[in-house]
């Protein structure tokens, strides 16, 4: 659908450009962080959703390269930021995507810390996002690259929990620091009892073991009443904003 080709060409005309949701404290919804999100507009298809374009690039094997551009472009944008959080005396890290054909490669966690070492971040402030269904540990390279990772103090968070069949208790014993509930988790929350009570064990575990948990999708005043009252304390959603460009972060975190 998108030749290697393509991409290239698209990444050098800067077609692509990134967008930033805050992940935010659900007590106060002060912002501790935000995920980079790739948006692509593409000159004869428009805006092109990244459900599309990245299996795409995973197939041809232009998910490489991409992911680079978007770690890099996501630390030049955040550095701005970044001086003004630490103005505030305000904590604050960058969550980036990574893709299970990313972790397959030896040199992913090198480049990633590359990266953090040419743009001056500091890879503690880094956090990659791995979806729960790429989480292999079985396969020697994607443990490598997050040992690597974990070891130069990137932040490593399992993406979309509970669409796949992870052991929570595997996760935080081999490689994860963090998870972040799939929306399908909360969906229902205010009329699914069996939800919650799940929801209540898992804050509880993690709470036990120095898991994160990071809840996705939260849209509802009522949803957010019931995750507190769980024990949850960070999330994302619509509640709170929608993922904005690079120029409006500031004005968030002012906020």
């Amino acid at each position: 659908m998108f030749p290697r080709k393509t991409v290239s060409t698209a990444l050098d005309q800067d077609q692509f450009r990134l967008v930033y949701q805050p992940i935010v404290m659900l007590n106060t919804g002060g912002v501790v962080g935000f995920e980079a999100l790739a948006r692509w507009a593409h000159p004869t298809r428009g805006e092109v959703s990244p459900a599309d374009f990245i299996p795409a690039f995973e197939r041809n094997g232009a998910i490489a390269a991409f992911g680079e551009w978007v770690v890099r472009r996501a630390m030049t944008e955040a550095a701005v930021w970044h001086r003004r959080a630490r103005e505030l005396n305000q904590p604050l890290y960058l969550s980036v995507n990574v893709s299970g054909y990313e972790l397959q490669q030896f040199a992913y966690s090198e480049a990633v810390v590359t990266i953090c070492v040419d743009c001056q971040y500091r890879c503690q402030d880094l956090r990659v996002e791995v979806i729960e269904s790429y989480f292999d540990l079985d396969r020697q390279d994607v443990r490598t690259n997050l040992e690597t990772l974990r070891r130069e103090e990137v932040f490593v968070m399992v993406d979309d929990y509970g669409t796949g069949a992870s052991d929570v208790h595997r996760l935080i014993e081999l490689s994860a620091d963090a998870i972040k509930l799939d929306i399908s988790m909360i969906a229902d929350i205010e009329t699914n009892a069996d939800r919650r009570r799940y929801l209540e064990k898992l804050s509880a575990i993690a709470r036990r073991a120095g898991l994160e948990v990071v809840v996705e999708g939260i849209e509802r005043e009522s949803q957010l009443a019931i995750l507190l009252a769980l024990g949850y304390q960070l999330g994302q959603g619509f509640l709170f904003s929608p993922a904005v460009p690079a120029a409006e972060v500031g004005t968030l975190l002012h906020h």
